[in-house]
């Protein structure tokens, strides 16, 4: 099918006319993207990693001569460029004959704009900024490789938003692709940075003084230098210089008046640059870091890193351990029809081609769509195959794979043993093994790893035996409908933790059942509930159900079965969009490594535990970890789910997960929620058993100012919430009744906004689903306290019952509860006092017998009070009001 619209950037495209095409492709249909030259360095990259469609000019040219000849195109785009002579020649010819153009530009001040047509060009830091910004307005789901390619082409042309022609729209746009999924991480690796005259010459004489050295085919790099001042921006020179010299590994030293300053990048995760650079007292992380030492002259340094090099470089992956495995294969007899179909039901880019069991060649995705469009549906795949094959065995090195790709510039390679394919390396499973995401295929040698894991000894010790035979029974009907069935989450948790601490497991092993399935579970559950013949209830939008049952020992279990899913987010803080999946990728959406594993009750595979992202060491370790960076932004209701669950276990949240989670918190992602489900989970945390230690983590972390508008934690406020957990146990103990209809978020609430201002209470009452007296209530303790303290050395007052009935009247139960918090210790065991006497005081005289006696109106009230006033004293017993009528 010919394009109706062709679009494209100036020729050597770089990050910004790349994506603004990109993104322009997505608002006109129809349409192609054409580029001339080619790309820079930094894009061609970006291209080796991530398959974006486009078309070289010349290969352009060659398939539609015939519409380029007759014009047979309604319109051309043209996108970071407003200069005739800088697009290609033959889209050039076009415009000049008058087809239609749409033009966005960046640059319209500039005196090289010569294209007339329809300009919605404007002055913004990056042209991307412009088409994203339309884009975003039609409400196009974006895919995240997209939205990570938009934020580092407005990154790069805005120099990281400090070059003088950055605008608010720009900042705009990418909060919003940020919101969206776009990887913030991915910006540095291919973003370039300017650097100063001093800089530029101090990289002159690193990049002269290299040595190099290799490790089992990985490349390192040390160069040094030394000059007689400090010079800022060490690390972008380094940067620079990794980006120029491409080592797998850098180390630049460089001695700045009496200190030795390094810096350090990597590719790999063979070497730990952080353990490295922690002998010269610095550190980072594994694939970047910096030290500074006085102690060592720049050849010492030197020798230091090379022998430490030499003495802990350990490989860490092969091809063995990234690739995907089971692969999907085409017959090379089979029909390009076949081929496209197939690629369509299962997602897949390209497929192996496969003839006498051995692998002949690759077919793509893109030589299937040609062959369709040139009428080719029945031609075999072995006619459009690629026979100039890249492979590699399953011991070939992650480094020389990602090298292998690179520079052939292939989006997958196949992985064989013993010449027989058994995997295949995908640009996405590079990338998640180089950045620390998980791959969610399962190769052969971990599944043989997860089948060892078996639990069902410890299961059968520790699991309530209605609970046991409950789950094989469930297991034993996914046999019988063909579908695997885990339970899930945070039953798996509680007995792991169970069967750590070699306990039995009855007290911490929840009645409540989270089962997956890789199949309808909807199906499934309905089959379940009525081989149970327990109830059933339906939540189709998320493809879930609950079935209730009511086992031998007259106890109802909940099991919840959902099918496996995956979920995406369209905008932070919003409940997800779901999308059916696999058990592992089902597993990656859960909030932390400690709720995402899994254990299969299959009959025949019961009690097979699934671990695939490490989470069981996670769990003897203590340690509280997202699963991928985005985790807190996409749901912000994590961060408080992260503090529950580390306050509860006692574990840690570890410390990338901290920094992220510190990070969403200071870019208001909180706020973004909505004030019922940060109610929900506050309301679990209040839950615990030892809430206050949640609260405490909270307020250190900022937590609580960002979930109530201008309310300040301090060690007053503190010292009030640790007495409200006091005087709380004190009522459950002594004065239970007043605890009845009473919610303890309210109440905490009450303690926590004392300080808060009006105007700020208004709007979190709103937020939150507070009681509309609430701040009227509020306001009414903190009044009478102000009183009370004020009366605080008037002993003769203060020790009547009667002075707290004077200033508690009409209080609700909330309101009396919070005083309590409030009030002086000498003053607490008398209003102790009096609240136990008002809860039982029942007056023998009634408004009648006062109209009898000729009392009216307000004249009753009053003299009925008076009376109370007399009882709560001791100053009359019960049975003598009626001597004060």
């Amino acid at each position: 099918m010919v394009p109706k619209i062709i679009i494209t950037t100036h020729k050597n495209a770089d990050f910004d006319g790349f994506a603004g095409c990109v993104a322009a492709s997505l608002i006109y249909e129809d349409s192609i993207i054409v580029l001339e030259g080619e790309p820079q360095q930094n894009l061609k990259e970006f291209l080796n990693i991530y398959d974006i469609p486009y078309e070289k000019e010349n290969n352009f040219i060659k398939e539609y001569q015939e519409e380029i000849k007759n014009r047979n195109f309604e319109k051309v785009v043209i996108v970071d460029t407003a200069d005739i002579n800088r697009i290609p020649d033959f889209i050039k010819s076009l415009v000049e004959q008058g087809t239609e153009v749409d033009i966005y530009d960046h640059h319209p001040e500039l005196k090289e704009q010569n294209i007339t047509g329809n300009n919605y060009s404007k002055e913004v830091g990056s042209a991307t900024t412009l088409i994203v910004q339309k884009l975003l307005e039609t409400k196009i789901v974006l895919p995240d490789t997209y939205e990570t390619l938009f934020l580092i082409a407005i990154h790069e042309d805005t120099g990281n938003y400090v070059y003088s022609t950055t605008t608010p729209l720009d900042h705009q746009i990418s909060a919003e692709l940020l919101k969206g999924g776009a990887r913030i991480e991915e910006v540095e690796e291919f973003v370039s940075l300017e650097m100063t005259k001093e800089q530029k010459e101090l990289f002159d004489k690193l990049y002269n003084n290299v040595q190099e050295l290799t490790l089992e085919e990985v490349t390192i790099q040390i160069t040094y230098s030394e000059i007689d001042k400090f010079i800022g921006g060490l690390n972008v020179i380094t940067h620079k210089l990794f980006e120029t010299l491409t080592p797998d590994v850098l180390f630049v030293v460089v001695k700045m008046g009496k200190s030795i300053h390094i810096v350090a990048r990597s590719r790999i995760e063979e070497i730990d640059l952080n353990k490295i650079l922690s002998l010269f007292g610095g550190g980072g992380h594994k694939k970047a870091g910096s030290a500074k030492t006085k102690a060592l002259g720049i050849q010492e340094v030197i020798n230091k890193i090379k022998k430490e090099l030499k003495s802990s470089f350990v490989p860490v992956l092969k091809a063995k351990h990234i690739m995907s495995s089971p692969v999907r294969t085409i017959l090379s007899f089979e029909t390009v029809e076949i081929a496209h179909e197939l690629m369509f039901q299962t997602g897949h880019s390209g497929l192996p081609v496969i003839s006498d069991n051995k692998l002949v060649g690759i077919v793509t995705k893109k030589d299937i769509e040609k062959a369709m469009k040139h009428g080719l549906k029945n031609a075999p795949v072995k006619a459009i195959m690629s026979t100039n094959l890249k492979v590699v065995d399953v011991e070939t090195s992650l480094t020389q794979v990602r090298r292998i790709m690179a520079e052939a510039d292939i989006g997958r390679i196949p992985v064989l043993k013993d010449g027989i394919l058994v995997g295949i390396i995908t640009r996405t499973d590079l990338l998640r093994a180089t950045n620390g995401v998980f791959n969610f295929s399962l190769s052969p040698i971990l599944e043989e790893k997860y089948k060892s894991q078996n639990l069902k000894e410890e299961m059968e010790k520790i699991l309530p035996i209605s609970i046991l035979n409950l789950l094989k029974l469930i297991g034993l009907y996914g046999n019988e409908l063909g579908l695997n069935v885990y339970v899930v989450g945070g039953f798996v948790r509680d007995l792991l933790l169970a069967i750590n601490s070699k306990s039995n497991g009855t007290k911490s092993i929840p009645y409540d059942i989270d089962v997956v399935v890789e199949g309808d579970g909807l199906l499934f559950g309905k089959y379940v509930a009525k081989q149970l013949r327990a109830k059933y209830v339906e939540h189709p939008k998320f493809h879930t159900c609950s079935i209730f049952y009511r086992n031998g020992e007259n106890k109802i279990i909940r099991i919840d079965i959902a099918t496996a899913r995956t979920e995406y987010y369209e905008e932070a803080g919003e409940l997800p969009k779901v999308e059916l999946s696999t058990i592992k990728k089902d597993l990656y959406r859960r909030d932390f490594s400690i709720n995402a594993m899994a254990i299969k009750i299959n009959s025949g595979s019961f009690g097979i535990l699934m671990d695939f992202f490490n989470c069981k060491k996670d769990l003897e370790e203590g340690k509280i970890r997202i699963l991928y960076p985005l985790s807190f932004i996409e749901d912000p209701t994590r961060i408080l789910r992260a503090i529950r669950f580390e306050q509860r276990f006692g574990f840690e949240i570890e410390p990338n997960t901290l920094t992220k989670l510190e990070e969403a918190v200071e870019n208001g992602y909180l706020e973004k929620v909505t004030g019922m489900r940060i109610r929900e989970e506050l309301e679990k945390i209040l839950e615990e058993p030892q809430p206050m230690k949640a609260i405490k983590r909270m307020g250190k972390l900022k937590i609580i100012l960002h979930l109530f508008e201008k309310t300040y934690y301090s060690p007053t406020l503190e010292k009030d919430l640790e007495k409200l957990f006091d005087v709380r146990e004190y009522f459950k103990a002594n004065l239970p009744n007043y605890l009845n209809k009473v919610r303890l978020f309210h109440i905490v609430l009450c303690v926590l906004l004392q300080y808060t201002p009006e105007e700020s209470l208004k709007k979190i009452t709103e937020r939150y689903g507070l009681p509309k007296d609430f701040i009227k209530n509020l306001i009414q303790v903190k009044n009478v306290f102000n009183e009370i303290s004020i009366d605080l050395n008037d002993k003769e007052k203060t020790s009547k019952l009667s002075y707290f009935y004077e200033k508690t009247n009409g209080f609700q139960n909330e309101q009396l509860i919070f005083l309590a918090v409030k009030l002086p210790e000498e003053l607490l065991a008398k209003y102790y006092e009096y609240l136990r006497k008002i809860e039982k005081l029942k007056l023998s005289i009634t408004g009648k017998d006062l109209l009898k006696k000729g009392y009216e109106g307000v004249q009753i009230k009053t003299k009925l009070e008076e009376i109370k006033k007399k009882l709560l004293n001791g100053e009359i017993q019960p049975g003598e009001e009626k001597n004060l009528i």
